[in-house]
């Protein structure tokens, strides 16, 4: 396992326990304490972690948004079966809206050989996917770009954003509670997903399970704003029936 992969899945981790020692992480792993000492110590100059004495934990989470070469690499099985699942609402000739997640990226790889599609995006990672594909409309915002994220936000791509409309938006965000609803940690992002969802006929929020309980600091949606919610595992008991009780059609990829 590479170091970047390693540093993924220990983020991934303290996303699900809050808090790890070094001791078992090394045991996970299957590599030396002072190896977790190292990719700590990287994570933590990357403000993602507070290294404590003999193990790390998250800082206020809320305000954490975490790398996308970090987020690319956490439950990748999970949303490698959310963008399966996704592509098969898509018909050839219609417009698909994709956000800047790793999610959408993951619908993006298996949306990018239908025909005959128009793609509006705010993403780079993304635009990648369609670039060698002609049959393919590819309508990227502009804007300015958030360097961790390799996305476009600001009044540009909102403006561009708002002059089009599509027959599907996909998206995700930092965190879900059914409660409190879709939130993110970065206000920019989060207000260009809310010009999305009111530009698209189907919403279909991508939500792998790493989402669950995680709370951002500014709220991007509620149930009320999405159609569909597509996940790759079980829910907290309850989170189902308040979610189908919304109206949402639940979808298990």
């Amino acid at each position: 396992m590479f170091a970047i992969e390693r540093q993924s899945e220990i983020m991934a981790l303290l996303g699900v326990k809050k808090s790890l020692s070094v001791p078992d992480i090394a045991a996970r792993f299957e590599v030396t304490e002072e190896t977790i000492r190292r990719d700590l110590k990287l994570l933590e100059r990357q403000g993602l972690l507070v290294r404590t004495h003999g193990g790390a934990l998250l800082p206020d989470d809320s305000l954490v948004e975490t790398p996308l070469r970090i987020r690319e690499g956490i439950n990748t099985q999970g949303k490698d079966r959310i963008g399966i699942t996704a592509a098969k609402l898509v018909r050839p000739g219609e417009t698909v809206m994709l956000d800047a997640s790793t999610s959408a990226l993951y619908v993006a790889r298996h949306i990018k050989n239908k025909p005959g599609l128009t793609v509006i995006t705010n993403a780079e990672r993304i635009i990648s996917e369609f670039a060698d594909n002609p049959d393919i409309t590819v309508i990227s915002t502009g804007g300015v770009l958030r360097h961790k994220n390799r996305s476009y936000i600001g009044r540009a791509a909102e403006n561009v954003i708002g002059s089009y409309f599509a027959d599907h938006l996909f998206f995700s965000c930092k965190g879900f509670d059914p409660a409190i609803g879709l939130s993110d940690s970065s206000e920019e992002e989060s207000e260009l997903r809310r010009v999305m969802l009111r530009r698209a006929r189907s919403r279909i929020f991508l939500c792998d399970h790493t989402k669950c309980s995680r709370v951002g600091f500014t709220t991007t949606a509620t149930l009320d704003d999405i159609d569909k919610l597509i996940t790759d595992g079980p829910f907290p008991d309850g989170w189902a029936d308040a979610i189908r009780s919304a109206g949402v059609d639940l979808i298990f990829a």
